[in-house]
């Protein structure tokens, strides 16, 4: 059940209540890192930290309840962000809430390799973008808490094609639907790598823009409302999909894209 009243400040506060017995907000959390498609959970874990940390507790429920736009949860943001990726700021690039919590996180390969569990230990990340990551694929394909992501990032790192090989042959990408690849000097063979492998059985969307190769669907001419006249599969694509039969990332859908490149947390 939910509801919204006005704090003292002014501000909106959604809340949401529960029957039943309500755990501490440490078991929420964990229940929180071991699924975090579960929302009802960050509902519950709001509730449990409203008394000692009512900002938070409230931003969570504005990004849940899709009322981070206001001018309240933007400012609301700014006081509180500091705070918010203790105590893994420091192992981080940038990072990005989504639902509440952080979500997205970028980061060197190098410290990902050396680092990432102490970040996955402390937050939800679906999403990660890698940074300096050529050379070390072999290491980044090793790191267990890659099967906690639903998207990966490696645009504009120069893995090439022996990197893409060593990255789809890695064990831990099962729940991957999102795979960021473009300008990463793929060639042919990295594209038959990753059509070839039965690694990625969730992977609905790669963007393999600017590479030696078109792999993808791609989109021509332009209507009024900017959506493409018409969309071609590439050669390759077509080779590909005869010999490994339908991928969906391979899926002509994605060339009618209206605005190019689908964001992760769109497939």
């Amino acid at each position: 059940m939910e509801g919204g009243a006005r704090n003292g400040t002014g501000s909106y506060r959604v809340t949401r209540r529960y029957a039943g017995v309500m755990a501490t907000s440490a078991d929420l959390y964990a229940a929180i890192l071991a699924d975090p498609d579960d929302l009802d959970l960050r509902w519950r874990y709001a509730d449990a930290i409203e008394a000692t940390d009512p900002e938070r507790a409230e931003l969570i429920r504005l990004y849940l309840a899709r009322s981070y736009g206001t001018r309240e949860s933007v400012y609301l943001h700014r006081r509180i962000r500091p705070r918010l990726a203790e105590p893994v700021t420091h192992l981080l690039n940038t990072w990005q809430l989504r639902n509440g919590l952080i979500e997205s996180v970028t980061m060197t390969a190098r410290t990902f390799v050396d680092h990432g569990e102490e970040v996955w230990a402390h937050h939800p990340v679906r999403h990660l973008v890698l940074v300096e990551a050529a050379g070390l694929m072999t290491e980044v394909a090793q790191v267990a808490c890659l099967n906690r992501l639903v998207a990966l990032d490696l645009s504009g790192n120069p893995i090439g094609d022996d990197g893409l090989a060593t990255l789809v042959d890695s064990p831990h990408l099962g729940r991957l639907r999102w795979l960021g690849l473009a300008g990463c000097g793929i060639g042919a063979a990295g594209a038959e790598a990753l059509a070839a492998t039965r690694n990625l059985p969730a992977l609905r969307y790669v963007d393999l823009s600017d590479n030696l190769v078109q792999v993808t669907a791609q989109g021509y001419g332009q209507h009024i409302d900017g959506s493409p006249v018409w969309v071609e599969m590439p050669a390759l694509g077509q080779e590909l999909i005869a010999r490994y039969g339908h991928l969906p990332w391979l899926d002509e859908q994605w060339g009618w894209r209206l605005l190019g490149v689908v964001r992760w947390d769109e497939v």
